[in-house]
C-alpha cells in the first residue's frame, strides 16, 4: 500500500512546477499580445497614411483638372482706361453673377470659369435652365470653398447641411460647386441659394484647411481677379490640409486613438495653360 502511494505521488506535479508553468505561459501570452498590438497599431497607422494620401491625390487631381480648364480672353482696355469702377474689389458672389472670364480667387476661395462639353451632348436654352444638371453651353462655373459653421453665404449653408464627425470643429470640410454659367449666374443674381446648394457638394470632411496662392511671374499673390487685372496667373499653388476624423463620443485623447495622425499639408503647383509666358526685364 505504501509503494502504491509513492508511485502515484511520483506521477503528479509539485506546486512549484505548476507555478513555473503558469508564469512561463503568462510571459508567452504577454509577448504575443505585445507583438500583435505593435503589428495592429502599425497596420492601422499605415492604412490611415495611405488613405490620406489617396484623398489628397484625388482632390488635387480634380482641382488641377478644373484649373487647367479655365478659359480667358484678354480684353481690349484701350477705350475704358477712364472707367473708375474697373479697379474696385468685388466678392465671390458678385464675381459669379457678373463675370464670365478667367478666374476670381482669394486665399481660401477660388471661382473658375471653365469650358467643358456635356458628355450627353444635351443642351437647353438658357431660359430653360432650372437645375444644376441643365446645360445651355460648354461654359461652366466651378467654385472651391471651405464649409464653415457660422459663416454666411454658401459656406455656412454647406456646413449646416453636413454631419460633421467632430462637432467641436469649425471647418466641416471642402465644398465644390459646379453648374451652367448662365444658370448659376442668374441664380446668384436673384439670390437663389437653393440652386447654389443643389449645385454644391462636400468633397471631403477630412479637409481642415486650404489656401490658394497665385504666381504672377515675380511673386506669390494672395488674391487674383482676372477681370480687373486683365490677365491670368502663370500658376496657382494649392496647399491642402488634411486631418483625421474622430468620433465625438470617444473620450480618449486623439493621440491614443488607433490610426490617428496629426494634420498634414499637401502642396501642388498647377500651371495655367492659357496664361502668357512671363517676360521679365532684360538688359542690352
Amino acid at each position: 500500500m505504501k509503494r502504491l502511494s509513492a508511485e502515484t505521488t511520483g506521477r503528479g506535479f509539485t506546486i512549484i512546477e505548476v507555478l513555473v508553468a503558469v508564469g512561463l505561459t503568462s510571459l508567452l501570452m504577454a509577448a504575443m499580445y505585445s507583438a500583435m498590438n505593435i503589428y495592429w497599431t502599425s497596420a492601422t497607422d499605415s492604412y490611415e497614411e495611405i488613405e490620406r494620401g489617396q484623398i489628397a491625390r484625388a482632390i488635387l487631381r480634380e482641382m488641377a483638372r478644373d484649373i487647367q480648364s479655365a478659359t480667358f480672353v484678354e480684353q481690349d482696355t484701350s477705350e475704358s482706361d477712364d472707367d473708375g469702377d474697373s479697379d474696385e474689389a468685388v466678392d465671390a458672389d458678385t464675381a459669379m453673377a457678373s463675370y464670365t472670364n478667367g478666374l476670381f480667387g482669394s486665399s481660401s476661395d477660388l471661382v473658375l470659369y471653365i469650358s467643358r462639353p456635356d458628355r450627353t451632348n444635351s443642351y437647353v436654352a438658357a431660359q430653360e435652365v432650372t437645375s444644376p444638371a441643365d446645360r445651355s453651353s460648354d461654359a461652366m462655373i466651378v467654385r472651391y470653398l471651405l464649409a464653415e459653421k457660422g459663416a454666411g453665404g454658401l459656406s455656412g449653408e454647406l456646413a449646416s447641411d453636413s454631419i460633421q464627425g467632430n462637432s467641436s470643429e469649425t471647418i466641416v470640410g471642402l465644398g465644390r460647386m459646379q453648374g451652367d454659367l448662365s444658370g448659376l449666374s442668374l441664380a446668384i443674381s436673384n439670390g437663389d441659394v437653393d440652386m447654389q446648394k443643389q449645385a454644391s457638394q462636400l468633397l471631403a470632411k477630412e479637409v481642415s484647411g486650404i489656401t490658394f496662392e497665385y504666381w504672377d511671374g515675380v511673386e506669390l499673390q494672395t488674391e487674383w481677379d482676372s477681370t480687373v487685372q486683365n490677365a491670368m496667373p502663370i500658376a496657382i499653388v494649392v496647399n491642402l490640409t488634411l486631418r483625421t476624423l474622430t468620433d465625438p463620443q470617444d473620450a480618449r485623447t486623439p493621440e491614443n486613438i488607433p490610426g490617428w495622425m496629426p494634420e498634414s499639408v499637401h502642396r501642388l503647383v498647377v500651371p495655367i495653360l492659357v496664361a502668357p509666358p512671363y517676360v521679365g526685364e532684360t538688359s542690352i
